[in-house]
């Protein structure tokens, strides 16, 4: 296990949440939507409205950014009840440390006092996450077929969800 802390970015934090997002995008692009060139080009100010609009949160090892994980709750009149937790990334050289872990609990943890469910799509085949996801609770409910392309290549994702009430 390292020495962890688990905190709420602000926007304060853009660069530290611009930096990680690249670094997951580079280093994991087949667990996002978006690709490293697309993200590389949009101005700090694209982060910082992103991470103004949402509840990030980053894990830092001797003062560095080297994890991160989104929560996202919906704003619709009839999906208030349920967030979405995406952008969960960790460093290679740190993970099955604990790092992940922490992250999601934080997301959970600022869940249980804003929605009822939460929800989170995994790359199927993603073992790793898949048993994170389950032993923090999350049940998987269904797969969407072809999520995901890159170049030629589709990718299924695991849907997944967690009832908090």
């Amino acid at each position: 296990m390292v020495d962890v802390q688990i905190r709420r970015l602000r926007v304060v934090d853009v660069e530290d949440f611009r930096e990680i997002r690249l670094t997951a995008l580079k280093k994991a692009p087949e667990m996002f939507g978006s690709t490293y060139e697309v993200e590389a080009r949009r101005p700090l100010e694209a982060f910082a409205d992103r991470v103004s609009n949402v509840v990030a949160f980053g894990a830092y090892v001797d003062g560095k950014i080297v994890g991160l994980s989104v929560f996202k709750q919906e704003d619709g009149p009839k999906d208030t009840h349920k967030a979405q937790i995406t952008g969960v990334f960790v460093e290679p050289e740190l993970r099955a440390q604990g790092v992940a872990s922490g992250l999601l609990q934080a997301a959970i943890d600022y869940g249980r006092d804003h929605v009822e469910q939460i929800m989170l799509t995994v790359v199927e085949g993603n073992e790793a996450a898949i048993a994170l996801y389950k032993k923090h609770g999350f049940k998987p409910y269904g797969v969407e077929p072809r999520a995901t392309k890159i170049g030629s290549e589709y990718h299924n994702e695991v849907l997944m969800v967690l009832f908090l009430r």
